[in-house]
């Protein structure tokens, strides 16, 4: 490249040929204030564990124990036994979570899913678990059609460190989508100018 490029050229041509191979680019990418997501960036922080790391362990296999259940296809079963862990204890975010994720396979409302999503961000006391909550949150809101809640869970996902969270975040992005189509089409007028 001349040197009479800008850094803005520098971050359009990256952009273009570092892997974005979908079409789809961040508006930040180009402009080259775009950075990665990193764990600790999320807008929601974590609070402080409202139980004792005894406490947390037996709540942990409590927790697989359901899991387990769940796997074996006694979803109902997984859902009673997360139902009870929540019941006892509250404040226990991962239950939540899981009992979304149980919940989905029973083809349950939406309102129902992510009324336990809410609890699980609201109670997280740790960026997994946040991450895992935002994103699912956002896979129903997209099932339903709520592009905009979709992407902004998505986002609070990725900054949390899910990493499906930051594979979905650019491409439900709708100014990243229209400006993917539009350098797409922009290429290939360039490789096919007839």
């Amino acid at each position: 490249m001349s040197s009479n490029n800008t850094s803005y050229d520098l971050n359009l041509v990256n952009a273009l040929f570092d892997g974005a191979a979908s079409g789809e680019y961040v508006r930040d990418q180009i402009s080259g204030t775009y950075s990665a997501y990193h764990e600790n960036e999320s807008t929601e922080s974590p609070k402080p564990s409202a139980y004792d790391s005894d406490t947390i362990a037996q709540l942990k296999k409590r927790e697989a124990y359901a899991i387990a259940t769940a796997e074996s296809g006694k979803v109902e079963d997984a859902i009673g036994e997360l139902s009870r862990i929540i019941a006892e204890y509250p404040e226990y975010a991962s239950a939540y979570n899981n009992r979304a994720q149980a919940y989905r396979l029973t083809n349950a409302s939406p309102s129902t899913i992510i009324a336990d999503l809410d609890a699980s961000i609201k109670c997280a006391s740790d960026n997994q678990i946040l991450g895992q909550a935002y994103t699912q949150k956002a896979i129903v809101l997209k099932a339903e059609g709520d592009q905009d809640g979709a992407f902004y869970n998505f986002s609070q996902g990725a900054k949390c460190g899910n990493e499906v969270a930051k594979m979905a975040a650019p491409k439900e992005n709708p100014y990243a989508k229209l400006c993917g189509q539009m350098v797409t089409q922009a290429m290939q007028r360039l490789r096919n100018p007839n």
